[in-house]
């Protein structure tokens, strides 16, 4: 298949919201064998730890226990599956193509957090395009430019005891697979050889990750994340799956 997509919009990170019970949701990470980076904090008031992966990451995200969230956009989200988030080089021109192409986007955004690099205390920075109204409604999607990754991706973050190494698939379930699809299509620009669409499913092949589309059960439920396939290596074979069934006891 030949690949249309720009270069900057790989996949970057999907997050998993932790709400104030970041500690607990990290254990249970650790006992299916992740490593999980410390808990860092960001300039906008919220905590994360990351599950670090090949070409992209796992981030548990939300407050310290005891505290009121401070970020508005995460402050109702429930713990679970919550938002896709892909990669820019440029996050000032990504914004002015998503703003001319309709999309209600803010302003960029700076967002720092420490960490630790060769035994240095570092500040990790980020920026960020979010939208005012999100495209697909159900799915927080952003854009994400990376201005350190050398403090992101660091090696020894990279080992996992279950020696999972990939994030694969998304799946998603609409209620409209056509029109989701096709926003996807705008968003990241690319081309629909890039997609296979049938009745009941429609795939989306990025530089690293597939979005899978599924048909909801329901025809008015909003889109919603429904599970992500994880691998050891790069055969497209499913060690590890993550759904909403692994927060049932938060």
């Amino acid at each position: 298949m030949k690949s249309h997509y720009l270069s900057e919009y790989f996949f970057d990170h999907l997050v998993i919201i932790g709400r104030d019970r970041l500690d607990e949701l990290s254990q249970k990470f650790s006992n299916q064998g992740f490593q999980l980076t410390p808990t860092a904090h960001h300039n906008l008031g919220s905590s994360n730890r990351l599950i670090m992966l090949d070409s992209s990451y796992i981030e548990l995200l939300g407050w310290e226990k005891g505290e009121m969230p401070k970020r508005a956009e995460i402050a109702n989200q429930q713990i679970g599956l919550n938002a896709i988030v892909f990669r820019t080089d440029n996050a000032e021109e990504c914004y002015e193509k998503l703003r001319q192409q309709g999309f209600l986007v803010n302003p960029v955004q700076d967002l720092s957090r420490e960490s630790e690099y060769e035994n240095t205390k570092v500040l990790v920075k980020f920026k960020t395009v979010r939208f005012q109204e999100q495209p697909i409604p159900g799915i927080r999607i952003y854009f994400c430019e990376h201005i350190t990754p050398n403090y992101v991706w660091q090696s020894h973050w990279l080992n996992h005891v279950n020696q999972i190494t990939t994030l694969r698939k998304i799946n998603i379930t609409t209620h409209n697979i056509q029109d989701v699809t096709n926003q996807f299509i705008a968003l990241l620009n690319i081309q629909t050889t890039n997609t296979i669409l049938s009745k009941d499913i429609s795939q989306i092949f990025l530089p690293n990750i597939e979005l899978s589309i599924h048909q909801s059960p329901a025809n008015n439920a909003q889109s919603k994340i429904t599970s992500i396939c994880l691998s050891k290596g790069p055969k497209d074979i499913v060690d590890f799956k993550i759904d909403t069934n692994f927060f049932n006891s938060f």
